[in-house]
């Protein structure tokens, strides 16, 4: 096994900070979920939703709150109060092996796929708070991202994880998309607008093909 910072930034985060992304202190939450996140999961997995998913009820002041705070998900709560979360179990994500996220990487929530990055007002921002050293970072017992902690720019940070802009604006695109057909999976919502499209495209055809049989 490669040693040091021959190794990923994910690869040595746990170690370095105490605990990575996938594990949750009392209290904090794991990433937010839309319905095709679910349902891409469930396909691969075989799991049923209650073993991976949780459910966190919001007021009204919270959803609006947290969609003020997280521009990506402006839409999630539109028909619904719920926020759908990964779970955790002793501490962990259910998805946490020894190796790291027992998930294929076409398989794994959108959120993940974009941490420590999010869509912000302009642009994109980091979904964690920097302590701007590792060493600080290590002591101060809240949620870090060691790629963040290690990265000397946003260059840097991005190639850490071996993506560019382009890259990001696509992962950006997808959340946007799928938030906005939650608590539906997207392929429901396209497929629902296909049918849709079609059964208005027939009801205007009809009227102009009767119309062209009396003439």
């Amino acid at each position: 096994m490669a040693a040091g910072k021959d190794r990923s930034p994910c690869a040595r985060c746990a170690e370095t900070l105490g605990r990575s992304c996938c594990q949750p202190a009392p209290g904090e939450r794991l990433a937010t979920l839309t319905a095709t996140d679910v349902e891409r999961i469930q396909a691969a997995t075989g799991w049923r939703r209650e073993r991976f998913v949780e459910h966190e009820p919001f007021v009204a002041e919270q959803t609006l709150a947290y969609e003020a705070r997280r521009p990506g998900y402006r839409g999630y709560f539109r028909t619904t109060t719920v926020r759908w979360g990964l779970r955790a179990e002793r501490g962990a994500c259910v998805f946490l092996g020894k190796d790291g996220c027992t998930l294929e990487a076409t398989t794994r929530p959108t959120a993940c796929l974009l941490y420590p990055f999010e869509p912000g007002e302009h642009g994109w921002t980091l979904a964690v708070e920097r302590s701007d050293s590792v060493e600080l970072a290590a002591r101060s017992g809240e949620p870090r991202c060691l790629a963040a902690e290690e990265a000397h720019g946003r260059g840097a940070l991005l190639r850490s994880f071996a993506i560019d802009i382009e890259g990001l604006t696509a992962l950006f695109d997808r959340l946007r998309a799928e938030v906005q057909a939650h608590p539906q999976p997207l392929g429901f919502v396209k497929s629902r607008d296909r049918r849709s499209v079609g059964e208005a495209a027939e009801l205007d055809r009809s009227p102009r093909l009767r119309r062209a049989r009396l003439r």
